[in-house]
């Protein structure tokens, strides 16, 4: 809780969660944070009847081990758990606890994997060959000992079932939750609008250096929101291209809307992605977004209905970034239809709901392939 906090993101992790419990009753958290206190109390500062029932113990603080390791430890005291009639994992990393806790009290386990742990890990050049392959075994572990597997975009499914052997119908795909009543158009004079807006890490995957080799061409403007390894090279190329750009470090979640009403489009130019949760809010502000023709953006965007779906070189997108600035009532429509699909399949209340249906499914009768 006190990382989300930190991050400026405790709003957006916790309003599902929230909306969950109407659905499915009380919840209790694990929590990696070291005070019990201060995690219980942000988490009751947002769902009230929630509660915090394990934290790493303070003393694990002082040892000189990473969290990884501290993720071993809630197994080894089980108590805390008595009366637990499921257990559910926020991502892969740091859910195998989860699957011995549910196996010591008969309960089923229903992993959710926002993100593939394996592909993240064998991307990470800093990560050490061991751990690697540590966090390799233990998602296929955990994956294979899931009840039930709940997945955010149709790649994922198709990996685990591949890579891992896991039946199909043991997993949904169930798109990360969006807060509608948050994230909603509001109005700022066209006027006084910058052009373009990028938000979310500066890393070569996010392919930074075609946006702005892209925004020189459209002669365009250029806010990007976040931070990363490549920042100051990012700025100094900004700087070599002469361009109209600002950088900001971080911004609460909740301050994010109003960050969006004031440009004239998004942009989101990766590599490779899972389910970008910062697309799908720019699309329930009604922007007109431009993304990169990936499978995982291809899955979210109907191309030139609800968005445009282009190659991620310099050129393809200039033209997309002109095209949408030449023509506001093009990116006025598809904003529109964005923002309904985002309304009908990745709002808090829409996704809840799907995710209750999955324990009820098989809390029935189990899946067979």
């Amino acid at each position: 809780m006190v990382a989300w906090q930190q991050a400026g993101i405790i709003d957006r992790e916790l309003s599902y969660y929230k909306e969950l419990s109407h659905h499915i009753g009380f919840l209790s958290f694990i929590s990696y944070g070291d005070s019990h206190r201060t995690e219980t109390k942000l988490l009751k500062q947002h769902i009230p009847d929630a509660n915090i029932i394990w934290t790493r113990p303070p003393v694990m603080s002082q040892l000189p081990i990473n969290l990884f390791w501290y993720t071993f430890l809630p197994p080894f005291n089980c108590k805390p758990f008595d009366g637990v009639k499921r257990v559910r994992s926020n991502q892969i990393s740091g859910a195998w606890p989860g699957v011995i806790v549910a196996q010591h009290y008969k309960v089923p386990f229903i992993l959710r994997a926002g993100y593939l742990l394996s592909k993240n890990i064998r991307l990470d050049k800093q990560a050490h060959t061991i751990k690697k392959n540590i966090l390799i075994l233990l998602e296929k572990w955990v994956s294979q000992k899931a009840d039930a597997i709940i997945v955010t975009y149709a790649g994922a499914k198709t990996y685990l079932s591949n890579q891992y052997g896991i039946c199909p119908s043991k997993i949904t795909i169930i798109g990360n939750p969006i807060d509608t009543g948050l994230f909603y158009p509001q109005s700022q004079p066209r006027a006084k609008k910058r052009d373009v807006l990028y938000i979310g890490r500066l890393v070569s995957e996010k392919n930074i250096q075609s946006i702005l080799l892209a925004i020189q061409k459209a002669k365009a403007s250029i806010t990007l929101l976040g931070k990363g390894p490549l920042k100051q090279e990012m700025i100094d190329l900004s700087r070599s291209l002469h361009l109209d750009v600002k950088f900001i470090d971080s911004l609460p979640n909740p301050k994010i809307p109003e960050l969006m009403s004031k440009h004239r489009l998004f942009i989101i130019a990766s590599h490779y992605e899972g389910n970008p949760k910062v697309l799908l809010e720019a699309m329930a502000c009604e922007m007109p977004c431009i993304a990169s023709n990936i499978p995982e953006h291809a899955d979210i965007i109907e191309n030139e209905k609800e968005g445009l779906l282009v190659p991620a070189i310099p050129g393809a997108l200039s033209q997309a970034i002109n095209r949408l600035l030449d023509a506001p009532d093009l990116g006025k429509e598809m904003g529109r239809r964005a923002r309904n699909k985002i309304l009908n399949h990745y709002s808090l209340k829409s996704n809840a709901l799907k995710e209750s249906q999955v324990y009820q499914a098989f809390s029935k009768k189990k899946n067979t392939c």
